[in-house]
């Protein structure tokens, strides 16, 4: 499925989201896309649903997704990237 930060998605109806956001946005480093992704996913994900994201440690995403999702964890991680994951709890 081919979409805009998961835009068109009903509400409440998928289990799992696998998301590698980017940081680039032409010349700028940015997180607004990151954080319209991990919205959109909150959004479409069923109460239990995970969200599951890798990227740059030093991009701080644990921070973003506990703040959306109230928590997260980390999965596995190296000096560069990071496995992180963030449930839907209501």
């Amino acid at each position: 499925m081919v979409g805009d930060a998961l835009s068109g998605t009903e509400r409440d109806s998928v289990d799992l989201v696998l998301n590698n956001p980017p940081f680039h946005t032409h010349r700028a480093l940015t997180d607004g896309t990151a954080w319209r992704m991990f919205t959109g996913a909150r959004s479409a994900l069923r109460p239990g649903g995970e969200l599951w994201v890798i990227g740059n440690r030093h991009l701080g995403y644990h921070v973003r997704l506990r703040r959306i999702f109230g928590g997260c964890e980390t999965v596995a991680s190296s000096p560069k990237f990071v496995v992180l994951r963030a449930v839907k709890r209501r």
